[in-house]
């Protein structure tokens, strides 16, 4: 009966210590890229071989002023909004440096403009409003909110043994054609305006119909526990 129990502590503590034994690193980094400034935890899934990684990448931006153009002022802001979740494996063909990096991001890069009040006018759609007509408008610009990525990198993010590790890495998000939406806050009067308005929101989307891909380039700097 105690050989039994000695057999089962050993088994016990065996399987408590394994993996501590074959425990690889944590990795995490920091950097910026097109995407932003991010942050991103990655460990080996097969040591060497395969990686995974999960991050966050953020950047705001805003900007406003007055717009002059024919002696018009029009008052105006804007933001530029990146950030996404990168939840990605990262494939090591030949054991080293280079890797192969595939996934998905959860992406709520926008931008967003608004205008309006002041002495201006508009020209929307070939016709020229007055500001008062007009009331505010906004234009938003978004995408879609899964996209999946593909690109290239150099440097291992699960590093091969605790201490500090660099990164560069090249690829593409797949955001699809961007969603353009253009509104005034008084066309409900003004049935011309609301047509106007319409159309030039289909003539933005149109535009930006080829734009499908958002090019990434970033650097890092990490450190392996």
């Amino acid at each position: 009966m105690n050989n039994k129990k000695l057999g089962l502590a050993t088994l016990a503590v065996s399987l408590l210590t394994a993996p501590a034994a074959f425990a690889w690193p944590v990795n995490v980094s920091v950097g910026a890229s097109t995407l932003g400034f991010g942050v991103q935890v990655a460990t080996a899934l097969i040591p060497s071989t395969l990686d995974a990684a999960v991050g966050l990448n953020r950047f705001n931006y805003n900007r406003g002023g007055i717009y002059t153009s024919n002696g018009d002022d029009i008052p105006y802001s804007g933001n530029l909004r990146f950030q996404t979740i990168p939840v990605l494996l990262d494939y090591y063909p030949f054991h080293g440096v280079f890797r192969i990096t595939g996934g998905m991001m959860v992406n709520q890069n926008d931008i967003s403009a608004v205008a309006g009040g002041g002495s201006g006018t508009y020209t929307i759609n070939g016709d020229t409003y007055t500001a008062q007509q007009v009331g505010t408008l906004t234009a938003h610009i978004g995408w879609r909110r899964i996209a999946p990525y593909l690109g290239i990198g150099w440097g291992s993010k699960a590093a091969r043994h605790a201490g500090f590790s660099m990164g560069f890495d090249i690829g593409a998000l797949v955001t699809g054609s961007p969603h353009v939406t253009l509104t005034a806050s008084n066309p409900t009067d003004n049935t011309q305006l609301a047509s106007d308005v319409a159309a030039a929101q289909a003539k933005a989307n149109n535009q930006a119909s080829s734009y499908r891909f958002w090019p990434v380039i970033g650097l890092r700097v990490g450190y392996a526990f």
